[in-house]
């Protein structure tokens, strides 16, 4: 069991995470985040930004979806399973979660 402790301006929250299952093989990421969050993009441009750390590299990489950024945009991939930072301008549903404005930290489905 590992606690995990996360505090924003004055408000901290900590909760225990367990370890279920070890072992296999992460999906592979298939998939461009213009195409996964497309819904939310077409939204109104709700989607901000999306950062995802890789494990593998130990960098971060960012998604952002204004025509600016297309250059400067390191996640090209992603898939199922995939633990993603979404920030986004409104409420909305997605994949099997909501979407609050600010940021949100998801699984991709």
């Amino acid at each position: 069991s590992q606690i995990v402790t996360v505090k924003i301006g004055n408000t901290e929250v900590s909760t225990s995470l367990t370890v279920l299952k070890v072992g296999g093989s992460a999906a592979a990421a298939t998939t461009a985040p213009a195409e996964i969050f497309a819904d939310v993009i077409a939204n109104d441009d709700n989607l901000v930004r999306v950062w995802r750390f890789s494990n593998a590299t130990q960098t971060w990489e960012f998604y952002d979806p204004r025509p600016a950024f297309e250059q400067a945009n390191t996640l090209e991939k992603s898939g199922a399973g995939d633990i993603v930072w979404v920030n986004v301008t409104s409420e909305q549903a997605f994949q099997s979660t909501t979407l609050f404005p600010g940021w949100n930290l998801i699984s991709l489905d």
